[in-house]
């Protein structure tokens, strides 16, 4: 039986009840995004915002576009270096791991210098300018485990949700190296 619209956004708002929304954007990725070829990232009602197409695994290259079809940002890696690039609107942002084991990632994009810190494996980290949170990321306990993205009034949401994806798609392949022993 289908469900009007009304419940899922209901159910998402409670799903939000228990966290703290202190920015102005909101969305909502599922955790097992990379098994599929496609997915939608959708804002804190439900409703599909963008698409994500591609499986980084196989490609080594991810897209992000709006309802519409059109690609706003790109998601790419190059050889065995660390860095992965996003390009998004017309400018290259790189993400690459630092600090002992990752333990924070650095953000160069054409806004300024951005840090992410946090509890990665545990999905509960922020991403910063100058001190200032910009976005969060926060693992969300639901029957279909999600987590959500908060982006802060101002910021450029295509950009951010690139850098979370970034951000997963290194969390992931150290999971699977870790469980392969190496």
């Amino acid at each position: 039986m289908r469900r009007p619209a009304g419940d899922i956004r209901l159910r998402n708002r409670r799903r939000w009840a228990g966290y703290a929304r202190t920015m102005g954007s909101n969305y909502l990725i599922s955790r097992k995004w990379a098994l599929t070829s496609r997915f939608a990232i959708t804002d804190d009602t439900g409703m599909p915002r963008f698409e994500v197409q591609g499986r980084f695994a196989f490609s080594r290259r991810l897209s992000i576009c709006d309802t519409a079809g059109a690609e706003l940002a790109v998601i790419s890696h190059r050889g065995l270096t660390a860095r992965y690039q996003i390009r998004a609107n017309g400018q290259e942002t790189t993400v690459y791991p630092r600090g002992f084991f990752g333990r924070r990632f650095e953000i160069d994009s054409p806004a300024g210098l951005l840090e992410a810190r946090g509890n990665f494996s545990g999905r509960q980290y922020a991403i910063t300018r100058g001190g200032l949170p910009v976005g969060g990321v926060t693992q969300l306990r639901t029957l279909r485990e999600q987590f959500a993205v908060e982006i802060a009034d101002g910021e450029d949401a295509v950009l951010m949700l690139a850098v979370v994806m970034v951000i997963e798609i290194i969390r992931d392949d150290r999971r699977r190296a870790s469980a392969a022993g190496g």
